[in-house]
């Protein structure tokens, strides 16, 4: 997106210009996806003898959550934001999760 900062100077004068993007949760990751130990989303448990696998969930609300993000880009590429201020008090188990999305998404 273009911001023309100064809209009493030429059209043509692009020095007062911008180029600027808006994040659609700042850069927040979406809901469900806060793998932090100070967010209450759930973990991927990735092994299917457990009661509480979840692997498909989490792919299908990711993959919804993307498409529903590239809807209002007008671009084939989106920024799937995955952080924030005050976040990653335990960046293994952030990480190690983050892993495991784009491992099973990838299938």
């Amino acid at each position: 997106m273009v911001w023309q900062a100064n809209p009493n100077l030429d059209v043509l004068d692009r020095q007062s210009w911008l180029f600027t993007g808006i994040l659609p949760l700042y850069y927040l990751s979406p809901p469900s996806f806060c793998f932090d130990i100070t967010c209450s989303d759930q973990p991927i448990m990735n092994d299917k003898n457990l009661h509480d696998y979840n692997v498909l969930e989490h792919v299908e609300t990711f993959i919804g959550t993307a498409l529903a993000q590239a809807e209002v880009y007008a671009t084939n590429h989106i920024i799937m934001t995955m952080g924030g201020d005050f976040f990653d008090q335990n960046a293994h188990e952030d990480f190690k999760n983050l892993d495991k999305l784009i491992h099973y998404v990838n299938l």
